[in-house]
């Protein structure tokens, strides 16, 4: 054995090392299997959190979409169903007209409602349409049993707070959003004609669910009768509150997607653990800080307007209720709202896309021209809202010159300048109790007697306002009260042939003597056009003209007509109807019509002038020369007769260029081919210069002024009194 080594069998120092180190291998593989599951369950959290937080996010961000959609619908229904002019026509004879014409044909093509109901106090349906039609079935039988508890809701309404009740509802069709109020007046003191009850409905329909996921961001919205799995949904609840469909969002699960792109580095690189679990939860942060934008983007589209970028009206009324009011002690805040004049007339020359070009770049301008620290916010159409904090009160004029300054220049929106103009309407109030819907409602207030002023007027709040409004709608039912009695008269002003000095015409005017007295026709006639009873007002004067001339043989008969008459599509039958029940020829007829009528659709104008001649009724262009009509607007329209304003005329005697510019008014407009009548002839020496001039009929006090049918009758049309007028010296 010589040679050999022989080793000392292991002690108890060698079996105690061994357990050490089979300890601590052991104790190393169950840290790192602890380690493996700490790993695992670190992950499947990750996982799970992100998912659920995009679900949290989806579900909320459909929510809010269903609320956006609800308080949209109510708004609508409010702001139609708490109107004045609404209220009165409930107990007038033209109801069913007027309910048809503001509410009916709407349906077809109004983009927040296409369903109108009204129901009366009987339950039976005054209104009924959808689509711009009646509809050919009952309101109970269309919409499932939830819209007469609907009904029974808005009629037990007792004031303005939750008087709306918007709500989904389940129809033969499927599933639609209705809104319901019983019809009132804005303004106190009108005496009730009953409870009736106005609803609008719109068709869930993949239009309206495919516009809400463009508004709100929401790719893959759809509405479902029940949850699905793999998506998020949000109920509609009817007005029980029972959910009668779901507005369903795909779960995009981006931690899940997540987990999928690491898991091979995971079982490939084991040895790097620790590195994986880091890389893994950096992962995860990063997956909640991508949730944590898309919420905070999600929040931001809903408060901004999608198309000019600017605060919305939630987004507006956050940012005034946030305002801190420590800033200052005597820390003011004000409010412009800014309405864009005309802009209709833009849209229906330029179309829709010009119009929100224009409107951009009116947020743009305001943005980059107004103080820093001006809020800006786009309300509806093209109304804007301007919020300022002021360090006093009684400095609202500090922005209205930088306003001014805004819509000085014209803005270029492509090829195009056009130039605007605004009405402005302001208030403040001390920043401490400053509330956003008060604001708002004094602020309108004001646009609204700007927007009535001149183009460009800025009004300013002030507490005699909601008084002067209230009588405004006093005025309003006197006049529904006269128009009922018939009490608005015609009065006929001679018109005089500027040759032989015979009397061969008249013009009707209106004219109103209430029992508090004469109103003038400047008065409640822009009243009649605004609480929309012009229609009434003018067809009770034409009649009463045509029932007149009827018994004048030979004698011919002038009418004004409104524009907003002429827009009536069923303007020319009425004229037919008239003609044909007083036996009146046409050709003794002249409609007038004021350069309005051209100006705000030429293409409508033409249409109805065409309409209106086609029957054989002549028509003239009234107060030609005060405004903006052409020479190339006479030769398109082809008036029959033109008219030349007053303010011609007023003052040739002691202004020799006034005097040159009738005669070349008179001489080019007889060049065209087209008779002229000078209005407005208050002396010989304009009666004489005018026939001179070329002029074929003279109108004014020089001859008379408007008469009643007695005084018209025994003045001029007895067979002794024809001839009583001599223009020439």
């Amino acid at each position: 054995m010589a040679g050999g080594v022989h080793l000392p069998p292991l002690g108890s120092s060698g079996h105690q090392k061994r357990a050490i180190l089979i300890t601590a291998v052991l104790l190393s593989l169950g840290i790192t299997a602890a380690l493996g599951a700490v790993v695992s369950g670190a992950i499947y959290s990750i996982v799970s959190t992100a998912d659920e937080l995009d679900e949290t996010r989806a579900a909320g961000a459909a929510a809010s979409a269903l609320e956006s959609l609800r308080s949209q619908m109510a708004g609508t229904v409010r702001d139609n169903a708490f109107w004045d002019e609404a209220y009165r026509q409930l107990a007038s004879p033209t109801r069913d007209a007027w309910l048809i014409e503001n509410w009916g044909f709407p349906t077809l093509d109004y983009p927040l409602y296409d369903m109108a109901l009204v129901i009366g106090p009987d339950d039976k349906p005054l209104l009924s349409y959808r689509y711009g039609k009646a509809m050919d079935v009952q309101p109970g039988e269309f919409f499932d049993s939830s819209l007469a508890r609907l009904v029974e809701r808005a009629r037990a309404a007792d004031g303005l707070e939750g008087d709306v009740h918007a709500a989904f509802i389940g129809t033969m069709h499927g599933s639609a959003l209705i809104g319901a109020a019983r019809i009132r007046p804005f303004l106190q003191g009108i005496p009730p004609p009953g409870s009736y009850t106005l609803i609008f409905a719109k068709d869930l329909d993949a239009k309206t669910i495919n516009g809400t996921a463009r508004k709100f961001n929401l790719g893959g919205l759809q509405l479902t009768d029940s949850a699905v799995d793999g998506t998020v949904a949000a109920p509609l609840r009817d007005v029980d509150g029972n959910a009668i469909g779901f507005l369903s969002l795909p779960s995009e699960k981006p931690g899940t997607h997540s987990y999928e792109r690491v898991r091979p580095l995971i079982f490939g690189a084991a040895a790097i653990l620790l590195l994986l679990i880091v890389g893994i939860g950096l992962i995860g942060l990063l997956s909640v800080h991508s949730l944590a934008k898309e919420q905070a983007r999600a929040r931001q589209n809903s408060l901004h307007d999608h198309l000019t970028g600017v605060l919305n009206r939630p987004g507006l009324s956050e940012y005034v209720e946030n305002l801190a009011p420590d800033v200052c002690r005597s820390a003011m805040i004000g409010l412009y709202l800014v309405d864009i004049d005309g802009f209709k007339a833009i849209n229906d020359v330029w179309g829709q896309q010009v119009g929100d070009k224009l409107l951009g770049a009116v947020a743009a301008r305001l943005a980059q021209d107004l103080p820093l620290g001006t809020a800006i916010s786009r309300l509806d159409g093209d109304q804007f809202a301007i919020v300022s904090l002021m360090d006093a009160p009684g400095k609202v004029p500090h922005l209205q010159s930088a306003v001014s300054d805004v819509f000085a220049e014209p803005f270029k929106i492509g090829r195009r300048e056009i130039e605007i103009g605004v009405s402005v309407g302001v208030t403040e109030a001390a920043l401490s109790q400053a509330n956003f819907h008060d604001l708002l409602r004094q602020g309108e207030m004001a646009l609204h007697q700007a927007k009535h002023g001149s183009d460009g007027a800025t009004v300013v709040f002030h507490a005699q306002m909601e008084a002067e409004l209230i009588e405004q709608a006093k005025l309003e039912q006197q006049l529904v009260e006269a128009l009922d009695r018939r009490e608005i008269k015609a009065a006929f002003q001679p018109v005089v042939d500027a040759r032989s000095g015979d009397l061969c015409g008249v013009e009707a005017l209106a004219r109103w003597n209430s029992e508090s007295g004469p109103i003038a026709p400047d008065v409640f006639i822009p009243v009649a056009e605004r609480a929309g009873l012009i229609g009434i007002l003018g067809s009770q004067i034409l009649e009463e003209a045509v029932a007149q001339g009827s018994r004048w043989p030979g004698l011919h008969i002038a009418v004004n007509v409104s524009p907003l008459q002429l827009r009536n599509r069923y303007f020319a039958g009425g004229l037919k109807a008239t003609l044909d029940k007083f036996g009146f020829e046409p050709n003794r007829l002249t409609i007038e019509l004021t350069e309005g009528v051209l100006i705000s659709n030429a293409d409508q104008a033409k249409r109805s002038i065409s309409e209106i001649k086609a029957l054989g009724i002549k028509v003239a262009l009234d107060d030609f020369g005060s405004g903006f009509a052409s020479i190339g607007s006479l030769r398109q329209f082809r008036f029959d007769r033109v008219k030349l304003d007053k303010s011609l005329v007023a003052n040739i005697e002691h202004d020799a260029q006034a005097a040159k510019v009738l005669d070349a008014t008179i001489k080019l407009v007889n060049a065209l081919g087209v008779p002229v009548t000078v209005e407005g002839i208050e002396n010989r020496h304009q009666a004489e210069f005018a026939r001179q001039a070329g002029s074929h009929q003279l109108q004014g006090y020089w001859f008379s002024k408007p008469l009643s049918k007695e005084e018209l009758a025994e003045r001029f049309l007895r067979r002794d009194c024809l001839r009583e007028f001599r223009v020439g010296g």
